[in-house]
């Protein structure tokens, strides 16, 4: 099992999916059924109202919204960049540009395509029979 610290105490823990330590699960739970509570009275509410509203980190909120477990918050769209050029990215889970996904396919198509293959060993029938003669002659 991978090592992992855990954002919320800093602690090193056996990473089993949870992205926090399993004495930290509980207050993630509790933080996250804050969240939801909230987002259904506030929808149009960004994550640093949220924050300051609930008293929940904001740290805590992206996580989640990292881990799919909170829908996308309003401003986040907004703030989704490719990491390849800057523009403004297809979505939070793709994080790259159209155009910058297009280059990326034809990289890895040439990439592909440039790999080359030994030649194939023809098969002939019988060659087993010749090592056969070979090793009773020795």
């Amino acid at each position: 099992m991978p090592l992992a610290k855990c954002p919320r105490c800093n602690q090193m823990f056996n990473k089993k999916g949870a992205p926090v330590c399993p004495k930290c699960e509980p207050d993630e739970d509790a933080d996250y059924e804050t969240l939801r509570k909230t987002m259904e009275g506030h929808p149009d509410l960004i994550p640093t109202q949220i924050a300051e509203l609930t008293g929940v980190t904001l740290d805590c909120i992206l996580r989640l919204v990292a881990e799919g477990r909170i829908a996308t918050l309003p401003d986040q769209q907004a703030k989704a960049v490719c990491g390849r050029c800057g523009a403004p990215a297809i979505s939070l889970s793709k994080r790259l540009c159209e155009s910058c996904l297009q280059k990326l396919n034809s990289e890895v198509a040439k990439a592909q395509a440039s790999i080359k293959l030994g030649k194939k060993k023809k098969l002939q029938i019988g060659s087993g029979m010749y090592i056969r003669k070979w090793s009773e002659n020795e």
